[in-house]
């Protein structure tokens, strides 16, 4: 198998060379600024732009349902991008470290094919079905290259060699469950960009203290897009991602833990999403079409909201919302509470070596 980085210091982690390392800081800020700066500078003319274009779409959580931006992903697909390859450039500059460069292109490829399943289904809607499974061939580039370790070290149970099932089955599982993950659970103003953002900042801690620098640069680039699109999604949103932005972001956060060999860190990290998942195979095992309801909640004169009777526990959301009708501000805040909570127990597992 072709080895893209070497082991070394935590042996659950793929980590890089030391001379690579020593510049480890500067490649990631390069990363982070960049992306930083051009989701944050573009999305305004693209929110300009798409309004009079007519690329809107309802915010239902809101009494008028105002009209918002749609398709802004593809601002933080771009901003992401830029990142990679300005990444890719300065290391050209130091160490030409090509399985480094190797890594990171495949990652951007995984990410570009995701991306494009998510506009083709953004704009001529795809099945519910087909949506969950194409994002698996983004996997096809990090198939090529073999990425990842085959043997992975799993909480409480201890390290299992997958073998060529790890390569073939886990990686495209691994992806599209990611991906998906976090496309089930959006729906409210800041909620997929926190989620990215709480994400990216936890693995890319874990990644920059084990030196696996891929994953580290992958991460601060998503980090630093996702923090610049939430000044524009947050509350009241003047955006959407739609789902180019809502996939990228989950088979982001699937890419850096493969590349990286932080498979374990990456589902204690998506635990509260686990609950979409569920609800998805439960109601459509018994042909429940959720979407409807999902598009029509209750809105109180306050501006709480509360799901329709019946749908209840259709979403994580949702069976929030029915234990405690609030504004979406606070149902955001509780959601992310959520993914904090998980991302200082994936922290504590890394640290404690559990």
């Amino acid at each position: 198998m072709y080895t893209i980085l070497y082991i070394s210091g935590d042996s659950d982690i793929k980590t890089t060379p030391p001379q690579v390392q020593d510049n480890m800081v500067f490649i990631i800020g390069i990363a982070f600024l960049v992306a930083l700066t051009v989701t944050f500078f573009a999305l305004p003319l693209f929110i300009q732009s798409a309004m009079r274009k007519g690329i809107v779409g309802n915010d239902v959580n809101k009494t008028n349902r105002p009209k918002v931006a749609n398709l802004g992903g593809i601002i933080l697909y771009f901003g992401f991008a830029f990142a990679i390859l300005a990444s890719i450039l300065a290391l050209t500059f130091g160490n030409k470290e090509f399985p480094l460069f190797t890594a990171l292109l495949a990652g951007l490829c995984s990410i570009s094919i995701v991306a494009i399943i998510g506009l083709y289904d953004d704009t001529f809607r795809i099945s519910t079905g087909l949506k969950i499974i194409l994002p698996a061939l983004g996997a096809l580039p990090l198939i090529a290259i073999t990425a990842g370790d085959t043997a992975l070290s799993l909480p409480l149970i201890g390290a299992m060699d997958f073998g060529v099932f790890y390569t073939f089955l886990l990686i495209p599982l691994g992806l599209t469950g990611a991906a998906n993950a976090v496309n089930m659970i959006a729906g409210y103003n800041g909620l997929e960009a926190g989620i990215g953002a709480i994400c990216s900042a936890v693995l890319l801690v874990i990644a920059y203290s084990a030196g696996a620098t891929a994953s580290a640069v992958i991460l601060a680039a998503m980090l630093g897009a996702c923090l610049a699109f939430l000044k524009y999604n947050w509350y009241p949103a003047k955006v959407f991602p739609a789902d180019i932005g809502t996939l990228i972001i989950g088979a982001t956060i699937a890419v850096a833990v493969i590349l990286g060999n932080m498979e374990k860190y990456g589902i204690i990290l998506l635990l509260p999403a686990f609950y979409e998942l569920l609800a998805t195979l439960y109601y459509g095992l018994k042909k429940v079409r959720r979407r409807a309801a999902c598009h029509n909640p209750g809105i109180h004169a306050d501006g709480s909201i509360r799901p329709p009777p019946g749908a209840e526990k259709y979403t994580l959301g949702y069976y929030i919302l029915s234990k405690k009708p609030m504004r979406e501000p606070a149902l955001v805040a509780t959601v992310l509470s959520l993914f904090t909570i998980s991302g200082a127990l994936a922290l504590a597992v890394y640290w404690l070596k559990i």
